[in-house]
């Protein structure tokens, strides 16, 4: 019994330290994103509605603990808890960071349905160029309109929001190309070089960015996400 206890004690308390430094604004982005794009975002990184989970403080630990063998279950409520963050004007640090992070897992996972957390991931993560959002991104990268980006081209924008320093397609050509390929191939497109050059064709080479910029420390993760999605 008194082991149930202490485990209860603790997830309730690292939970409840956590939510007190989720920022005040909690609803999500549901800003205008094409059904299209929508329903590319969930073949690329395997998400659908069977798929989707209600977490709580006591059942979080197990969830975090089938993660590295591949369980995927935490893939889109933790990007989308990591938008929610961004969002304080006075982020956490250090362990409560980590508790932030979960707390802010949990709740996306109860308070947004997969459209909310998948709309509110595509307005507001960072693209690299200073860009935080499909809109920015789309001109920062293509000169295009989100409604006017190619299927490639938003597969390249995918690849470049799981690290926009890393897999810069300007900066780090070989990177991008390696991640892209692994992706696509995840995929199953049919002819992947020439989706690589789609995606390259319309892009707005801007080599002077190149001097290792990289993505704010508030779009870090702690918690692990599988390295089988874009």
């Amino acid at each position: 019994m008194v082991p149930v206890v202490g485990y209860v004690t603790l997830c309730l308390g690292v939970y409840l330290w956590g939510a007190g430094a989720l920022p005040a604004d909690r609803r999500p982005n549901t800003s205008a994103i094409p059904p299209s794009m929508r329903a590319q975002y969930r073949a690329i990184h395997g998400v659908d509605d069977d798929s989707a989970i209600r977490l709580d403080p006591f059942t979080m630990p197990w969830h975090l603990f089938r993660q590295p063998g591949g369980t995927d279950e935490l893939r889109l409520p933790t990007r989308a808890g990591r938008i929610l963050l961004q969002r304080s004007d006075r982020p956490a640090d250090g362990a409560r960071r980590l508790a932030a992070d979960i707390a802010a897992v949990i709740f996306v996972s109860r308070a947004w349905s997969v459209d909310e957390q998948i709309s509110t991931v595509l307005n507001e993560a960072f693209y690299g160029r200073g860009a935080f959002g499909l809109r920015d991104a789309a001109e920062a990268w293509y000169g295009q309109f989100p409604e006017t980006l190619r299927p490639e081209e938003f597969l390249a924008l995918q690849v470049l929001e799981r690290g926009p320093s890393s897999y810069d397609p300007v900066c780090r050509p070989v990177r991008f190309e390696e991640r892209f390929r692994f992706v696509s191939a995840q995929l199953s497109v049919v002819d992947i070089d020439a989706a690589l050059a789609r995606a390259r064709e319309r892009l707005r080479a801007l080599p002077s960015a190149c001097n290792g910029v990289s993505a704010p420390a508030a779009t870090r993760l702690s918690i692990p996400v599988s390295s089988q999605a874009a």
